[in-house]
């Protein structure tokens, strides 16, 4: 069983980023954009996305246009490159949660983004911003300090 590190960040320690790539996906709308996103080894299903969402889970992404072929010929498509999850587990702290960002564009500032982007809405809303992640996943913790976490 993994050690976890766990972290905080309130008003006065948070280092926001830029994030004007980064928006709400919606519950309905975006399941297909982030099911196409999940890893394989754990697919998401409708039913595992609704009962996320009943479970306080809100999720944002960066969204860009890759390429895919079709019949022969290129066409545009959207993607997920980074998500990340707001969870609403007390009154008090909500976490953020559920950060991946896809290997082909990774160290691009997207996780950064995806991060702050929850931890200023966190922090608006007037909760403590918590994150926690697996001792051996150093990018992540790098990434929660990066914005203004700190370790607890």
């Amino acid at each position: 069983m993994p050690d976890y590190v766990k972290f905080k960040c309130t008003l006065d320690t948070f280092q926001p980023v830029a994030t004007t790539a980064v928006r709400w996906l919606d519950q309905e709308r975006d399941y297909d954009l982030a099911a196409a996103f999940w890893p394989e080894n754990l697919p998401l299903t409708r039913g595992v996305w609704d009962e996320a969402h009943g479970r306080q889970f809100h999720y944002c992404a960066i969204i860009k246009p890759g390429c895919a072929v079709a019949e022969g010929y290129a066409i545009s498509e959207w993607r997920i490159v980074a998500i990340a999850a707001e969870w609403r587990y007390t009154d008090h702290a909500w976490e953020v949660a559920a950060v991946r960002t896809a290997s082909s564009v990774r160290q691009q500032g997207y996780g950064k983004a995806v991060v702050s982007f929850i931890t200023a809405n966190i922090l608006a809303n007037g909760r403590l911003a918590t994150c926690t992640t697996s001792s051996d996943n150093i990018a992540m913790q790098r990434t929660a300090e990066s914005v203004g976490f700190q370790q607890v």
